[in-house]
C-alpha cells in the first residue's frame, strides 16, 4: 500500500517515521524549514528510549508523488481549506483519506442518523475538502499519541507506549480498507484498533481536549500544573459536563472516571497541541474543538455557559495575536 502523509508535523512525523522504518512505501507532504531539514538530514523520531532516523520521500508538491492508495491528513484544522485545494493529484479511483486530526471532523454528518448539523459549513468553510475528497473517501481516526516537533525534522513522543490510532468508517462498517490499514500500522509498531462507532471515540477524546487545551492557552501552563489548581480543575469539570451533554444529545453518551480525569497524579507535564500552536504563534484548532460544540449545543437546545465564556476569552486572545 502506497501511503502519503499530508502534514509532516508531530503526528504526521510520528506516523511517517514508523511506517518508513517498517519498510512501507511512504511519502510526506511538508513545507518550509521542516521540508528542508527532512530532505537534507532525514526524519528523526525520539520515542521513549528509542531514537532513529529515516529518509522517506518528502515534497511540498503532491503532483510529484501522484496517486496513492491512502492519504493521512495530519494538518491542523485551520489548514484544511489549503489541503482541499492541493490534494487532488494524490487521489486515484480507490484512494481513501484518513483524517487524523483533533476535534470533530468535517464529515461528521456523512452516514449518520439524525438532523444535519453545522459541521461541514464551519469546518470546511470553502467546501474544498467536500468537493475534492468527498465524504465517501473519508475515514475517521482518533489519535492518542502525545508528540511535539522539537526542531525541524525531529519529533519527540512524550509517552513510552505505542502511539494509538483508532480507525473507523463513518458509516460504521468494518471495511477491507480499514482492516488493511490497521494491519499495516500494527506491523509498523503502532496500535490501531478498529471501531464500528468512530464518532463515539471522537467525542470521548474531544470532551477531554476541550476541557484542557483552551485553558492551557489561557494560562500558559502544562496539563499537570492545571490539574494541581483546584479552581482550574473545577472549570475543567464544568466544561466536560457541558460537552458530554451535547455528545449525549447526539446519541453518544460518555462515562467518565472522574478520579483519573481530575487527579493530578494521572496527568503529564505536557503542553497540549493547542498550546504548542500558541507558543509557535500558529492558528489554533479553536473551531473544531470548541466552537463546534457550542454550535451543536444551540442546535440541540442546550446551554454551555462555561464553554461559552472560555471560548470568548480564547477567541479574543487569538484575534489580538492575529491567529483567528
Amino acid at each position: 500500500m502506497r501511503i502519503c502523509i499530508y502534514g509532516a508535523g508531530a503526528i504526521g512525523g510520528f506516523l511517517g517515521a514508523y511506517l518508513a522504518r517498517g519498510g512501507h512505501d511512504v511519502s510526506l507532504i511538508a513545507r518550509g524549514d521542516n521540508l528542508t531539514t527532512l530532505r537534507s538530514r532525514g526524519l528523526t523520531l525520539v520515542h521513549g528510549d528509542t531514537t532513529f532516523t529515516v529518509y522517506p520521500d518528502c515534497t511540498e508538491d503532491p503532483k510529484r508523488i501522484g496517486e496513492v492508495d491512502a492519504v493521512f491528513v495530519t494538518v491542523k484544522g485551520p489548514a484544511l481549506p489549503s489541503v482541499g485545494d492541493a490534494i487532488a493529484p494524490l487521489l486515484g479511483p480507490d484512494t481513501f483519506v484518513v483524517f487524523a486530526m483533533n476535534g470533530l471532523p468535517w464529515w461528521y454528518d456523512y452516514g449518520r442518523d439524525g438532523q444535519p448539523t453545522s459541521a461541514s459549513t464551519l469546518l470546511d468553510p470553502t467546501g474544498s475538502i467536500g468537493r475534492t475528497v468527498g465524504a465517501e473517501r473519508a475515514q475517521g481516526c482518533v489519535v492518542d499519541c502525545p508528540t511535539r516537533v522539537s526542531q525541524p525534522g525531529t519529533v519527540v513522543c512524550n509517552s513510552a507506549g505505542r502511539g494509538k490510532f483508532t480507525l473507523g468508517e463513518p458509516d460504521g462498517s468494518i471495511s477491507d480498507r480499514v482492516l488493511a490499514l490497521a494491519h499495516i500500522l500494527e506491523t509498523a509498531h503502532m496500535s490501531a484498533p478498529v471501531t464500528r462507532d468512530i464518532r463515539q471515540a471522537i467525542w470521548a477524546k474531544l470532551v477531554i481536549n476541550l476541557s484542557r487545551s483552551p485553558l492551557a492557552v489561557l494560562t500558559g501552563v502544562t496539563e499537570l500544573t492545571m490539574a494541581e489548581n483546584k479552581v482550574i480543575t473545577q472549570i475543567s469539570r464544568e466544561m466536560i459536563e457541558e460537552a458530554a451533554a451535547v455528545a449525549a444529545a447526539h446519541g453518544y453518551p460518555i462515562a467518565f472516571d472522574w478520579s483519573r480525569l481530575l487527579d493530578a497524579g494521572h496527568r503529564h507535564n505536557h503542553r497540549p497541541s493547542m498550546l504548542q500552536d500558541w507558543d509557535a504563534q500558529r492558528p489554533m484548532e479553536i473551531d473544531s474543538i470548541v466552537t463546534i460544540v457550542t454550535r451543536f449545543a444551540v442546535e440541540a437546545g442546550l446551554k454551555t455557559p462555561t464553554i461559552d465564556r472560555i471560548l470568548a476569552l480564547l477567541t479574543l486572545k487569538a484575534r489580538q495575536a492575529g491567529l483567528y
